[in-house]
């Protein structure tokens, strides 16, 4: 509770953390940001670090309106730490960040704006591709940023220049704010449910009637999976999620599973195509296809970007497809293995 004399904050900002460096990092951000000495800043999860911890602390010590919550959970760790914040917090609005991104420098006032609607209960920003990235980083955020990704690339770029209603599922949880009433009628993150419990927040957000809003202005850059092998897994713990949503009774929407339905139309005709010409024809006319369509994408993100390295990204795409649609039929076959950094 707020003591005599001490004012509310006007936005709750909850990072849940696995104690990463990086987390260091976002929170100087938040401090180098206009507006920071009207919000607080709750950091649940435990620090295994010593080294982080100690700068963790210290940071908490220099800024009175950051606080550490020193927990963990055995299950459900993602929402439990996200629900505990959200719970210690004292501003009308709460917002959530993930611990390895950077904010824009009036991203404060730009997360909190939408609400002066009482009709908004959910506000997200876009996670941007940052510079200071190896190879393999950037040419993942490339390729979630790219037409390759659908329509969810909206997420990850500034495509308007003022803000616009989106359904549930154009939520990204790594920069999303909730009204305080929104979050307590929504029930939380429910703690049975990872990776996707932000998707099921919105979801639920939406069904109680309130407004959800896309704010290009309230951006983040979001530093993603620096390595082949862990590009792999976010993009399999994407395809895996998607099954699960339609299995927690989300409405539906048939765009996600196009990377399934092209691996198992893929490796359909590669069955078939040692036995039956015509689907040898149909497998080589579906591959070329898919490598033109691929070849465009990659075409356009070096004439938008002028950096000709990024024409790797042609080889991004297919891996992006193949990780995510393999997952779907995964999770469609044999549900329930568990994503979450503990469980690998």
């Amino acid at each position: 509770m707020t003591g005599a004399g001490e004012d509310r904050p006007f936005l709750s900002v909850v990072i849940p953390t696995m104690g990463r460096d990086i987390l260091i990092r976002t929170l100087e951000s938040l401090a180098a940001a206009e507006g920071f000495a009207g919000i607080e800043v709750i950091v649940a999860g435990r620090v295994p670090d010593a080294a982080v911890a100690a700068r963790l602390q210290e940071f908490c010590r220099r800024h009175g309106n950051v606080r550490h919550l020193d927990i963990q959970f055995e299950t459900g760790d993602s929402s439990r730490k996200k629900n505990a914040g959200a719970a210690a917090a004292r501003a009308p609005l709460i917002a959530f960040l993930d611990d390895d991104v950077v904010v824009a420098p009036d991203w404060p006032q730009r997360i909190s704006e939408p609400f002066a609607d009482a009709k908004v209960g959910l506000a997200s920003g876009p996670s941007l591709v940052p510079e200071d990235l190896n190879r393999i980083g950037r040419l993942a955020g490339l390729a979630l940023s790219s037409r390759a990704a659908g329509y969810v690339a909206e997420r990850y770029r500034q495509n308007r220049a003022t803000s616009y209603a989106i359904d549930w599922d154009r939520v990204i949880g790594c920069n999303a704010a909730y009204r305080r009433e929104a979050f307590a009628q929504m029930g939380g993150f429910p703690a049975d449910f990872y990776p996707g419990e932000e998707m099921i927040a919105a979801y639920r957000t939406e069904r109680a009637g309130w407004t959800l809003l896309f704010l290009p202005a309230a951006w983040v850059n979001h530093y993603p999976r620096q390595s082949l092998r862990r590009f792999w897994r976010q993009m399999w713990g994407y395809g895996a999620t998607r099954i699960r949503l339609l299995r927690g009774g989300v409405s539906f929407t048939p765009w996600p599973l196009i990377p399934g339905l092209w691996v198992g139309a893929t490796a359909g005709l590669l069955l078939l195509a040692p036995f039956f010409p015509w689907a040898r024809g149909l497998l080589a006319a579906e591959l070329g296809l898919y490598a033109l369509l691929a070849l465009a994408v990659a075409a356009e993100t070096v004439a938008r970007t002028r950096r000709g390295g990024d024409g790797w990204l042609l080889a991004m795409i297919p891996l992006m497809h193949l990780a995510y649609g393999l997952a779907e039929w995964a999770e469609a076959l044999r549900p329930g293995k568990d994503f979450s950094e503990r469980g690998r």
